[in-house]
């Protein structure tokens, strides 16, 4: 009789599991789940050395963790960004890495916009002069003046894949020019989205609202610095949804307090939860919300369906759906057994 597969969890946000405990159990899988967010690289070592396929929220996955992972042929992140999944050591280890990249994009396109409306038309603001609306009886309007119409601007997105594409299309209602940079896409993808890329220098000098959605790395970390800001419109605002890493904070904040830029809307942070003395707090220009962009009950059981679909591929010796390190499927190290088609 073959061996049982072995399915945990490092650390997660659901209420429960009883759905997943149902569907493992059909499955004839092995179910383990824990809570080690803060836990130190000892304790998730201990408890998940064993898994066959596991699976990681918000858990440090270090090269320090990955290298005594024993058995672990695939590790799946819970949601887009992996971050905190050191993928080279996934590879370095013959370990297939994953990620869920589509489970929340309706989402995050939705907050993207409410963060373009709230910040272009100076919401924050706007609760400030209906204060002293009923404060002193009568509108005041100096604090919020300019305030400009969405029409007949222009909108630059900052990558186009699962995110940007739904943001694309959702804000195409709108009445405004639509810039895209993204150099990665396809001719077919471009032709599909009725899209061509467009430089980013181009699109920061020339956009009224920009919007990022792309990953963090080498070349995108900080492309939002002092630079590339200065180049931006002074009536222009930035919605930052993707991750802390593309800007440069302080860069930020000064371009923000200069009146380099008008405004920003921001969900992500260097640290989270940002401490007390966060730069980008208490400023009347910027929106900032907890990074919850992600979050919707539909998007959080399209991403628990999504999970126990690569399960179920990994169960029948196939890839999960989005493989964060293709290089690894020709290496001799490779520890899952792929099954042909």
């Amino acid at each position: 009789m073959s061996k049982k597969i072995v399915f945990k969890i490092t650390d997660y946000i659901e209420h429960d599991f009883k759905w997943e405990e149902e569907e493992c159990v059909k499955l004839g899988v092995d179910f383990f789940y824990y809570q080690m967010k803060e836990s130190p690289p000892e304790e998730i070592i201990k408890n998940v050395k064993d898994a066959d396929i596991l699976l990681v929220n918000m858990a440090k996955m270090t090269p320090d963790v990955i290298n005594k992972l024993e058995k672990t042929q695939v590790i799946i992140r819970h949601g887009i960004g992996y971050d905190n999944l050191a993928v080279e050591a996934g590879t370095e280890n013959g370990i297939i890495c994953a990620n869920e990249p589509t489970a929340s994009s309706e989402d995050v396109a939705e907050q993207a916009i409410m963060l373009m409306l709230a910040t272009y038309r100076k919401i924050q603001i706007q609760f400030k002069t209906f204060e002293k609306l009923i404060e002193k009886g009568r509108l005041i309007m100096e604090d919020i003046y300019p305030v400009y119409r969405m029409a007949g601007k222009t909108l630059g997105i900052i990558g186009c894949g699962n995110i940007g594409s739904h943001v694309l299309r959702k804000m195409r209602y709108f009445g405004m020019k639509i810039l895209v940079c993204d150099p990665f896409l396809s001719p077919q993808k471009m032709n599909e989205l009725n899209i061509e890329h467009t430089p980013f220098e181009k699109v920061l000098t020339q956009s009224d609202i920009i919007t990022i959605h792309v990953p963090v790395t080498e070349e995108t970390r900080e492309m939002f610095n002092k630079e590339k800001i200065s180049l931006m419109k002074k009536s222009a605002i930035i919605v930052n949804t993707s991750r802390a890493g593309i800007t440069n904070v302080f860069d930020l904040a000064d371009a923000l307090r200069n009146g380099t830029i008008a405004g920003a809307g921001i969900d992500v942070h260097p640290s989270e939860p940002p401490p007390p003395d966060y730069v980008l707090i208490g400023l009347d220009n910027v929106l900032l919300t907890p990074h919850l962009a992600w979050y919707s009950e539909e998007g959080g059981w399209d991403i628990r369906y999504m999970i126990i679909d690569d399960l179920k591929a990994f169960i029948k010796g196939k890839l999960p759906k989005s493989v964060l390190n293709p290089e690894v499927l020709d290496s001799p190290k490779l520890r899952m057994k792929l099954k042909e088609e």
